[in-house]
């Protein structure tokens, strides 16, 4: 009797461990893969290791619960440093990061966050870091949300784009 009771007592804990506490981060080649075989779409983050914003996003709007579900449910997310040295394919085209990985710099920004996560802003093409870039199912730009986005204004806009 008191293993049946114990088991009860037990279910709702397992339940709750099923949740996950944090996104989902895949490679970019995976979500690709992945998003064209099911048609839900893609969403990357931009970031910056040094940068303030993307670390209060981080800490308080991608580690809400109802944004980790929003996104690990509706999207195939990818989390991308805007200075990466990696090679990303979009369109046919090779991006890279002009900056040699052997200049011991790492301040220069990737052609590829510059193509996509660019926005005008009073006539001017600017880009900033956080920055979440949505795509579809066929890794075609869908919509850039530049900045760092409350929890709220995230998940009116991801809404949008949410496929299951």
């Amino acid at each position: 009797m008191k293993r049946l009771i114990f088991f009860f007592l037990l279910i709702p804990f397992l339940s709750i461990s099923q949740i996950s506490n944090d996104i989902n981060w895949l490679p970019l080649d995976k979500a690709k893969e992945y998003a064209a075989k099911s048609n839900k779409n893609i969403l990357i983050y931009f970031y910056k290791k040094d940068c303030s914003y993307c670390l209060e996003m981080s800490k308080n709007t991608l580690s809400d619960k109802e944004i980790i579900s929003l996104v690990n449910n509706n999207f195939f997310a990818v989390k991308i440093d805007s200075r990466t040295k990696d090679t990303i394919y979009y369109k046919g085209k090779a991006y890279g990061n002009q900056q040699p990985a052997s200049s011991g710099r790492n301040d220069w920004r990737h052609d590829f966050y510059a193509e996509v996560a660019s926005f005008n802003h009073n006539g001017t093409k600017q880009s900033t870091t956080p920055t979440i870039v949505v795509f579809n199912h066929k890794f075609e730009k869908l919509k850039t949300f530049p900045g760092k986005q409350a929890k709220s204004l995230l998940l009116r806009r991801l809404l949008k784009y949410a496929k299951k």
